[in-house]
């Protein structure tokens, strides 16, 4: 598992330290308990070193025993009663461990073998000292390895929910690019079969707009000054289209120069404003895109005309704008304010943004060929 912090951190978690991390835990273990067998058994501090140091092997074995068996074989999986019996005979166990360790080792070099018969022996084996001393070694040993396994699963789950988000982001992506190209070539089309002399200026238009979709749409996020220039050639192409018919309002204002935003973020709000607006209406038709950057802040608006069966109707979001929607709640939590629609026979919808703003280095433009008449 890949580790990002501090040392502090990676000694903790990495597994290339787990033999310090071990080191440490041991060498922990003997100076707090040579201090209290110090204090409260030999008043000695070279016998409580001896003590601690005696009973090491049998405190570790019980301790691994608990940590590497017991729990990841029947207390994780959820065989409760198997752990309960299997650990009732480990302490057993650990306690038959620490009075051989303390009969036969820690007991020589001091006053020699003491006669340990019947009920005497059950009390040295038993002795509740000894219960307390290996079960809170292990106790601390286990909180170290449930707290190592809680952090490991909660970098998984923190790994799985970006992974997801990332999924999320490149689906409404994907869902947006077809959107676009279906209305820019529905476009180009009426052109050609009109055999317009302004196809080929389209065709040329239509390749820059196609590049940015293809390459620059891969960043997280793009200049806004390009996000703009996209736009209003957008609008360019749907005016070729619509001729005389449409009557387009552009208003930009504000420093945009060093703000960013993510890509495709606008134009279904501009798409969205020619298919279900002005291409549902006969005659004379409008439409009024106004954009102001003031300080960090972004105010977007579209406003079009709408017939009113369509407004009707308009109250419900499309596709292009539910998914914005989405991509702004993943993006931009509680840092904007998007609103929409029907006023008298105007469909308007209408967004606050909080943007970023571009550092030294933070961004590479992108240099996009287009495509050129031959």
């Amino acid at each position: 598992m890949m580790v990002q912090g501090g040392g502090f951190q990676k000694i903790i978690f990495a597994g290339n330290y787990r033999w310090l991390r071990h080191l440490l835990f041991w060498i922990i273990y003997v100076a707090v308990f040579s201090i209290w067998a110090k204090i409260d058994l030999v008043h000695n501090f070279k016998e409580g070193i001896q003590t601690t140091l005696s009973f090491t092997p049998a405190n570790f074995i019980y301790a691994y025993g608990i940590m590497y068996w017991l729990v990841p074989k029947y207390l994780i999986k959820g065989r409760y009663f198997k752990f309960c019996f299997m650990f009732c005979f480990w302490i057993i166990t650990g306690l038959i461990m620490n009075f051989l360790t303390r009969y036969y080792i820690l007991m020589p070099l001091r006053e020699g073998h003491p006669d340990v018969t019947g009920n005497d022996a059950f009390k040295q084996v038993f002795a509740f000292g000894s219960f307390i001393v290996m079960n809170t070694v292990a106790m601390f040993g286990g909180f170290i390895k449930f707290f190592k396994l809680w952090y490991v699963e909660q970098q998984k789950k923190e790994l799985a929910e970006n992974e997801k988000l990332n999924a999320e982001l490149n689906l409404l992506k994907a869902q947006l690019h077809p959107h676009f190209l279906f209305n820019t070539l529905n476009n180009l089309y009426s052109l050609v079969y009109e055999k317009s002399d302004k196809a080929p200026g389209m065709l040329l238009r239509l390749s820059g707009l196609l590049s940015y979709v293809l390459y620059e749409c891969k960043a997280d996020e793009v200049l806004l000054s390009r996000t703009i220039s996209i736009i209003k050639d957008y609008v360019g192409l749907e005016k070729e289209r619509y001729g005389d018919r449409l009557d387009v309002s552009l208003n930009f204002s504000g420093d945009i120069s060093d703000k960013l935003i993510a890509p495709m973020l606008l134009q279904p709000f501009v798409e969205n404003a020619f298919k279900h607006g002005t291409s549902e209406q006969l005659g004379k038709v409008w439409l009024s895109i106004d954009l102001s950057v003031k300080g960090n802040q972004l105010h977007f608006m579209v406003i079009n005309s709408c017939r009113k069966s369509i407004a009707g109707n308009s109250g419900k979001a499309g596709v292009g704008i539910t998914n914005v929607r989405k991509r702004l709640d993943l993006l931009y939590p509680g840092k904007f304010t998007l609103n929409n629609g029907v006023e008298e026979n105007l469909y308007v919808v209408s967004l606050a943004l909080e943007l970023k703003t571009l550092e030294t280095g933070n961004l590479v433009e992108r240099k996009t060929s287009v495509l050129k008449p031959v």
